[in-house]
């Protein structure tokens, strides 16, 4: 019996439930307009759900929730062009993960990609026969029927989630600091910064709702989108949106709105160091601005124009002239051990500018050897009025 054709004609779920009951092998690729989802089955169970490239999509998605850094990914990508072996297999073998984490992280990957399928209303599917391996210690089959009741019980509470974060772009900061509210509950201790769901697994149900609720309420600082908070949560979207929910309706948190919410989906550091930053970039600034106004002769003949009188600043302006190219002549004398010929040497030489500065003023000053020898020269300015 071949399975190919529309959404519309045939659910998702009625897919699923013959797959399973049928204990089918394959690959199932589900498309709409230039998405193309894949499941691959095992007698019958998911074995794993990806959108594109699973190794690509993978990777990007722990570098996301900054599980693993950008060296890191760029190792993994660079073995994988040499290696016939799957990214999961690579961060096993270098340490960069454990088998358990990637066992919990490969699950949560296609557990989320699968309930964003099937929020699906249209699109194609075709089923094809295919041996379907795996690593067990790496990735864990998931039973197609329990997923099929998650999926539908997310559906019908997903509208009365929106109802409260309609958008993903929605910023939530805390009503009270963390030790106050921690002080206001009988919740258990916040979890461990280094690793928030490591022990998710050891708890019951109930201790795990409220290490989630704790990890969020850290979160929810007024710095991060919930789209942000969703990609480092490590516990689906679903979850982050109902404890956000469940934190509002507890007035733990509220909504940043009007200009506070200047910081975007791109803030990622407190007020308070972002003001210390600029406070302290302000003062380089104007600390270097006063070098350059004091010691360099360009900045301070600029600064002269605007507070002395016009007579003066020229006489200035000739005296740094006159020092520059004084300079220039017993730097040239120091090299070569004799003195140049003309000042325009200095120019071709390097001595000088030509375009600005004292070397576009050259014309204006004369310049000679003496007889005596080369020890010492005559320099005069030429008013060329």
């Amino acid at each position: 019996m071949a399975l190919k054709g529309s959404i519309k004609e045939f659910a998702l779920t009625e897919i699923f439930q013959l797959i399973f009951h049928q204990n089918k092998e394959g690959i199932l690729t589900l498309t709409r307009e230039n998405t193309k989802v894949s499941v691959l089955f095992n007698a019958g169970k998911i074995i794993r759900a990806y959108e594109g490239d699973y190794d690509e999509v993978f990777g990007k998605s722990l570098l996301k929730a900054e599980i693993i850094t950008d060296d890191q990914l760029g190792i993994v990508r660079y073995r994988l062009q040499n290696q016939r072996t799957s990214m999961e297999a690579l961060f096993a073998e270098l340490n960069i993960l454990s088998e358990s984490e990637l066992l919990r992280l490969s699950r949560l990957f296609t557990e989320e990609t699968l309930y964003r399928l099937f929020h699906w209303e249209n699109g194609d599917y075709e089923f094809q026969q295919k041996t379907i391996t795996f690593n067990s210690n790496l990735v864990s089959p998931l039973e197609t029927q329990f997923l099929l009741m998650e999926a539908v019980r997310q559906i019908d509470e997903w509208p009365a989630l929106l109802k409260k974060i309609p958008s993903r772009e929605m910023i939530f900061e805390r009503t009270l600091e963390l030790e106050d509210l921690d002080r206001s509950s009988d919740k258990t201790e916040l979890c461990d910064e280094k690793d928030p769901f490591g022990s998710i697994d050891e708890l019951d149900e109930e201790n795990a709702e409220e290490k989630e609720q704790a990890w969020l309420l850290e979160q929810l600082n007024g710095l991060q989108t919930v789209q942000q908070i969703i990609d480092r949560a490590q516990m689906g979207a679903f979850a982050v949106h109902q404890g956000i929910v469940n934190l509002l309706k507890e007035k733990k948190i509220q909504e940043l709105k009007g200009a506070e919410a200047w910081v975007g989906s791109n803030a990622q550091v407190p007020a308070k160091r972002s003001v210390l930053k600029g406070v302290t970039a302000g003062v380089i600034i104007f600390m270097t601005l006063f070098i350059f106004i004091v010691f360099y002769p360009a900045m301070q003949r600029t600064a002269l124009m605007t507070m002395r009188p016009a007579q003066e600043f020229k006489g200035l302006t000739l005296k740094n002239e006159r020092y520059f190219i004084r300079f220039a002549l017993d730097l040239y004398y120091l090299k070569h051990n004799r003195y140049p010929d003309t000042l325009q040497v200095l120019i071709d030489d390097g001595y000088l500018g030509s375009k600005s500065g004292v070397g576009s003023h050259i014309k204006n000053w004369s310049y000679r050897v003496t007889p005596d020898g080369e020890a010492k020269y005559l320099l005069r300015f030429t008013d060329p009025n």
